[in-house]
């Protein structure tokens, strides 16, 4: 080996050293960077003419661990789908209130209940009277404002679909860009991990919102699809449509397309978690909206509806309150007409007390005692129509389906099941929910162990690459020496 061989041998490992050390001092000063992914200086031996010609840095690699990001991305999008279902269930059951809750919708009904009763005991007491009129409006009043509070949740739902829809296609356009560049970098030979780390960001934030699968192209280039096979970005970001109402009802639907609530599409292809397309989508946080919205939600506000239905069958019967004819709205109304069971969607929302009985819309508060239509006024210690109404409270009798019922049910029982039903979901998919963290957080934290940065294992690397330089720097000071005895010969 001659002495200029000796000294380029020397210099390449100083150089390589110094490219290691470069890199581990990247390492530790993005430690606690998230989503920085760990990097490593492939080290190779340097050739030339077909012999060995010391140390070189032939790359940088980036830590990934592809097993453990596609189950931990799978576990985040049931995540955030279980998550979307709890937050809106807990919602629902706050809206109903619970047993210490003076507001809560069987409070409602247990108020109403003993203001019937202490009437029946004193019915010429106009006061009483008066407040049993109260009494009914306040649990009417109840009825409407859950039942806009869970209006309100499908709002929400399908207002934060439109959010996270703009968030999705503003990902697919970076990545696009970001594919672009990652390609003009693998062709000029420059550093590419730090555009895949960021690129690897807006996978998570679209995984997040729909599950996609990445496939590798050539040069560094991804694409996106569904796990039903819909591209999501293939050369190009393919963008994804949809349309937030304005307002939403207790009659708004989807409707598999046909209703006012509007789907998701991709370049025309039907994507909407839960319609009639053969490629939807199930998991992520935009299927749980379209879950709470077109499902979760009008489950529970129809089994309100059902309650508020079971109300006002319970006084529109002419045998109890005999001043009624067939057809007649009872104490309780739909807007101010008779309840049919063929239009009981929304009835929450427009339940109101009987204007003939309050004396804000124009009525008299004695027919509450006398009947709901009674002309004339009837005896004034009469407590025959009130017993009737307190019994009908009282009455054990079947529900509509949507009430979930379990059998006959007299009116508080049929309130408290409402409740429970609520509060039964709302446990079931909090307990879901809290089952999916526990297992994305493990996988999170595995996959971190595999690709992320250990200070201490860069810390043992920096003193070795401190070794190396220090070796190779004695070899160029005894290469100096040696080439200056050869100059004093």
């Amino acid at each position: 080996m001659t002495i200029s061989q000796a000294l380029q041998i020397a210099n390449s490992g100083l150089a390589a050293a110094s490219r290691r050390a470069s890199v581990t001092s990247n390492n530790i000063a993005n430690a606690l960077t998230e989503g920085y992914n760990r990097r490593d200086a492939i080290i190779s031996e340097r050739i030339v003419d077909g012999r060995g010609a010391g140390v070189q840095v032939s790359g940088v690699s980036r830590a990934s661990s592809p097993a453990l990001t596609f189950e931990r991305r799978q576990a985040d999008s049931q995540l955030a789908f279980d998550s979307a279902g709890a937050g809106a269930l807990t919602r629902v059951s706050n809206a109903l209130g619970g047993p210490e809750d003076p507001n809560a919708l069987f409070q409602r009904f247990a108020d109403f209940e003993s203001s019937l009763r202490t009437l029946a005991d004193t019915p010429d007491s106009a006061t009483l009277q008066l407040q049993g009129v109260n009494r009914a409006n306040d649990l009417a009043n109840a009825f409407n404002r859950i039942s806009d509070d869970i209006q309100k949740v499908r709002f929400d739902a399908d207002r934060e679909i439109g959010n996270r829809v703009n968030v999705v296609n503003d990902a697919l356009d970076q990545i696009e860009k970001l594919n672009d560049a990652i390609i003009r970098a693998n062709t000029s030979g420059g550093d590419v991990n730090a555009l895949i780390d960021q690129r690897e960001r807006l996978i998570d934030t679209i995984n997040e919102n729909i599950p996609v699968n990445v496939l590798q192209r050539e040069q560094g280039r991804i694409e996106l699809a569904t796990p039903e096979g819909v591209f999501l970005l293939a050369g190009e970001a393919r963008k994804i449509d949809f349309n937030p109402a304005p307002v939403i009802s207790a009659t708004s639907a989807y409707d598999g397309g046909a209703g006012a609530l509007s789907g998701l599409s991709v370049n025309g292809k039907d994507l909407t978690p839960g319609g009639p397309g053969l490629q939807n989508f199930q998991l992520g946080a935009i299927a749980g909206l379209f879950n709470v919205r077109d499902n979760v939600v009008p489950e529970q506000a129809a089994a309100l509806d059902a309650l508020a239905f079971d109300l006002v069958g319970r006084f529109q019967d002419p045998a109890v309150d005999t001043s009624l004819n067939a057809g007649d709205a009872g104490l309780f109304t739909d807007a101010g007409a008779a309840a049919d069971v063929a239009n009981i969607t929304g009835l929450a929302s427009r339940l109101t007390v009987n204007a003939n009985v309050d004396p804000a819309a124009g009525g008299e508060a004695r027919r509450l005692r006398d009947g709901v239509n009674a002309a004339t006024p009837v005896a004034a210690g009469s407590e025959a129509f009130v017993r009737a109404l307190v019994n009908a409270l009282s009455d054990s009798r079947p529900t509509h389906a949507a009430l979930q019922s379990p059998g006959n049910v007299n009116a508080s029982e049929a309130a408290a099941h409402l409740t429970s039903l609520a509060g039964g979901a709302r446990v079931s998919a909090v307990s879901r929910a809290s089952a999916s963290e526990v297992l994305a957080q493990n996988l999170s934290e595995a996959e971190t162990l595999e690709t992320a940065v250990d200070t201490d294992r860069e810390l043992q690397n920096l003193i070795i690459v401190e070794q190396a330089y220090a070796a190779n720097a004695r070899v160029l000071e005894t290469l100096d020496q040696l080439i200056r005895r050869l100059m004093e010969l």
